[in-house]
């Protein structure tokens, strides 16, 4: 499974890190130490220490790393500082778990029907984790939505409900070595229409429909997909340019009987190569969404059908077959190949991850 991209994408992640460090102006990070158990010199709630941060003044642009201890923290967070890595003690030790529906969150501010477009921003809040800065890193943590666990009798309790939350200005987003759960819809939300550009790598995602639902472009690196509902795993919006994609590589679906692969409502574009798929996929190909009934629903369809495949293992159904072309096959050979494929010189992702790491190995 994990044989597509070149094996060699650790030492080249590191090579371009060490050298995106040695040329770059960044100061050292400001460092924050969070414990749940009252620690002394630690802040005891993330959102505490988010708070701490400057905005303000020479340290306002450095970037801040908060180190957080094993445990469970039962909040809701909010981050508006741009430059911040919340770094776990690892996915089954640092637990960030809060219930919340997005239709019960939405009905306590008043607002009667699902938000789209602009109204969006209604949503500040209603997910565990809330984004609205750049440049975010979240890494080796548990986000978990668990309104459904806790509230069993509510008839909704399936509804959309936001492990995290991407709002209009978070781009640059990196998710490495985590998981985010939920048992309803919409688990990771990243959902910046403009320049969304976002990297999930050795991470874990469950739901019940559109786990993983980007705005924008994503790639996502040797990661896990497990689907509780027979409804689509992903689901893709780039309709304002033609080259916004979602890019999935060397990755895992699983589910229940019949789970579906993916759809879009807008004009998307679906890249997935070198991925395992189990026996339970639906012999469904990724789809457009439409209202037969309700045709002013319906979205623009400028680009059609854009679903890509390569050297996938998993049920021998023809749309999954490889259709690669020879230039498709360049572009999408390794990690660092996909990403200027997809970011171009706008973001190097896989550097500013290896620093990250750099950093929290030397501290």
């Amino acid at each position: 499974m994990r044989g597509f991209y070149n094996k060699a994408l650790c030492c080249l992640a590191l090579w371009f890190g060490s050298s995106a460090v040695a040329a770059g102006t960044d100061q050292p990070p400001l460092w924050r130490q969070v414990d749940a158990s009252g620690a002394p010199n630690s802040f005891h709630t993330i959102q505490a220490a988010l708070d701490s941060l400057p905005t303000t003044g020479p340290d306002a642009q450095r970037w801040a790393i908060l180190r957080i201890a094993p445990g469970l923290y039962r909040e809701k967070l909010f981050l508006k500082r741009d430059k911040v890595v919340l770094a776990g003690s690892g996915l089954s030790q640092t637990i960030l778990q809060y219930p919340e529906l997005r239709q019960h969150f939405l009905a306590a501010r008043q607002t009667a029907a699902l938000p789209s477009a602009a109204d969006l921003e209604k949503d500040w809040g209603a997910a565990v984790v809330n984004i609205n800065a750049s440049d975010i890193q979240l890494l080796d943590l548990a986000v978990h939505n668990s309104y459904a666990l806790e509230n069993p009798q509510d008839p909704a309790r399936f509804e959309h409900q936001f492990a995290v939350r991407g709002f209009a200005k978070a781009t640059r987003i990196i998710t490495d070595q985590s998981q985010f759960a939920s048992n309803g819809a919409d688990t990771m939300s990243l959902w910046n229409k403009q320049n969304g550009m976002y990297l999930h790598r050795q991470s874990f995602f469950s739901g019940r429909v559109d786990m993983l639902c980007p705005r924008g472009s994503t790639l996502v690196l040797d990661s896990d997909f497990v689907n509780h509902n027979k409804a689509a795993t992903l689901w893709h919006d780039g309709e304002l340019a033609a080259s916004q994609q979602l890019v999935v590589l060397n990755s895992s679906f699983h589910g229940v009987t019949d789970f579906q692969l993916g759809r879009r409502h807008y004009d998307g574009q679906f890249v997935l190569a070198g991925n395992q798929f189990s026996s339970a996929l639906a012999n469904q190909p990724i789809f457009r969404r439409t209202y037969p009934d309700e045709p002013q629903r319906d979205q623009p369809n400028r680009y059609g059908d854009r679903n890509f495949y390569a050297q996938n293992q998993g049920p021998a159904y023809p749309w999954l077959t490889n259709n690669f072309s020879p230039s498709q096959t360049t572009a999408y050979a390794d990690a660092q190949s996909a990403s200027v494929t997809i970011f171009g010189e706008r973001w190097q992702p896989l550097a500013e991850l290896a620093r990250t790491r750099q950093w929290l190995n030397t501290k």
